[in-house]
């Protein structure tokens, strides 16, 4: 009977130090569920962050994080959590479980989705040459072995030259190469292509053929540009459907009294050329032919040569010491017989930039500051003026490119700082970026439009002890 009573005793005892441990209040009620963000969501990875859940009576709460049943975190003092190795594209759902310390529990259930994986870096490259060395244009081509050729002009002891550089598509440097081929116009101008499996180039005076490794097949300096006047220049050039190339650009003259004039030579598939001719318009309000007409970009469409540029309009109107550019478009045939010319904007100054055929034949017109886009016939369709020029002079796009869905993405700087944006098909803004290098300066100068529908971004960057060329890949939003 003792023992018995014994027993009951020890029983009663530990049953009181359970109570003493977690005291047990009848009325304890649970804590609050919380709020939450979830931030950050990547193809492999996501943030989730919540706010301190209160408890009725003050009690002490912890946090337990479950994804798609299994627990990532448990107990936890931390309001947030960091969710890693992901699947990419999957839809994920999860708790968050606070309990207090009667065990006492409130559950907030989240979902969210993984997006798609896309390759995103940044990576710089030193300039081949001296160590203080600068650059120009370094435009981007995706070729067709899959490789990326960046391109443009590189100082080297005494002046400017051409240089290439290749990459993979993750941005590993491949090779890079300098070329006997002189910046002998200001400013230094770069155009390239790849055609049939070969890269055609121009800078400057000089047209030139290259296989895909940069090995230099030919070259041809056009002496026509070398004139005495550094603003001659090659601008751009076309390709035939016969591969022959239509060299465009600008053929200064200060000793008539027309000083510059459009010029476009056609060569050969092999660099002969075929033939030579310069031009000048009257499509000035006074009638008289222009004294500054500029040659700037070029298309072939339906077996014609479309040649954009800008036209001084003042037709040398003595009543006058304005000089207005507006925009020009020239059409000719192929042997460079002029079909019809027409002007765009009188009423403004607009210097040409860039010529862009869009996906359904019309084509966009840009400054640098303002871009218009006009159909097949000429008609304009719509404008925007990005920059004006008074009130932001040194805001400048470089490069413009349309996208597989018609979206439009321009390129530039702004002041010292460059940025890239991403606009609808008529020009309204949808999201826009900028990039600061942490130096003196940087401008994005060109960009690819990827497969995966992001966009590959060059940009020079510097200050007084020299410049680089980075590249930027970024997703489709912009975003590294």
């Amino acid at each position: 009977m003792k023992i018995f009573y014994l027993f009951i005793m020890l029983c009663a005892i530990i049953s009181c130090s359970d109570r003493e441990e977690i005291p047990s209040k009848g009325n304890n009620q649970p804590p609050s569920q919380v709020k939450f963000k979830i931030e950050n969501i990547s193809h492999d990875s996501a943030f989730i962050s919540w706010e301190k859940a209160s408890d009725p009576e003050g009690d002490e709460v912890k946090y337990t994080i479950e994804l798609d049943g299994k627990i990532i975190v448990e107990n936890s003092t931390d309001i947030n959590c960091h969710l890693k190795n992901l699947e990419e594209l999957k839809s994920y759902s999860g708790k968050i479980i606070v309990t207090d310390s009667h065990k006492n529990i409130t559950v907030t259930t989240f979902s969210f989705q993984t997006k798609k994986y896309y390759l995103t870096f940044v990576k710089d490259y030193i300039l081949p040459g001296i160590e203080r060395t600068f650059c120009f244009e370094q435009k981007i081509l995706k070729l067709s072995d899959g490789s990326y050729l960046v391109g443009g002009h590189v100082y080297l002891h005494e002046g400017f030259s051409v240089f290439l550089m290749k990459v993979d598509y993750e941005g590993n440097e491949i090779w890079k190469k300098n070329y006997d081929i002189q910046g002998e116009s200001s400013p230094e101008t770069f155009k390239m292509k790849e055609s049939k499996g070969e890269i055609i180039l121009t800078a400057c005076y000089t047209v030139a053929k290259l296989d895909l490794n940069g090995n230099l097949k030919w070259k041809n300096r056009i002496s026509t540009y070398d004139n005495g006047y550094g603003d001659s220049t090659i601008n751009a050039f076309v390709i035939d459907s016969e591969d022959n190339i239509y060299a465009v650009g600008t053929l200064a003259d200060r000793t008539n009294e027309v000083s510059e004039k459009g010029i476009v030579t056609k060569l050969t598939k092999d660099g002969v050329k075929i033939w030579e001719k310069q031009y000048l318009s009257g499509i000035t309000e006074t009638g008289e032919n222009s004294e500054y007409l500029r040659f700037v970009d070029a298309d072939i469409q339906d077996n014609q040569l479309v040649i954009f540029g800008d036209i001084d309009i003042s037709g040398r109107d003595v009543s006058s010491n304005m000089v207005r550019h507006v925009f020009y478009l020239l059409k000719a045939d192929t042997e460079g017989r002029p079909i019809s010319e027409k002007t765009f904007y009188n009423n403004e100054i607009n210097l040409s930039h860039q010529l862009i055929k869009r996906k359904n034949g019309n084509y966009l017109l840009s400054s640098g500051k303002k871009i218009i886009e006009i159909d097949k016939s000429g008609q304009e369709l719509w404008a925007k003026t990005i920059y004006n020029s008074y009130f932001a002079p040194y805001n400048i796009f470089f490069s413009v490119s349309e996208t597989s869905a018609g979206n439009i993405l321009f390129v530039g700087k702004e002041s010292s700082t460059s940025f890239y944006f991403l606009t609808d098909s008529n020009g309204n803004t949808i999201w826009k970026k900028y990039y600061n290098a942490s130096l003196d300066y940087t401008s994005v100068m060109d960009a690819v439009i990827e497969n995966d529908q992001g966009f590959r971004l060059t940009l020079v960057c510097g200050n007084n002890s020299g410049e680089k060329i980075m590249i930027i890949k970024t997703d489709p939003d912009g975003n590294f």
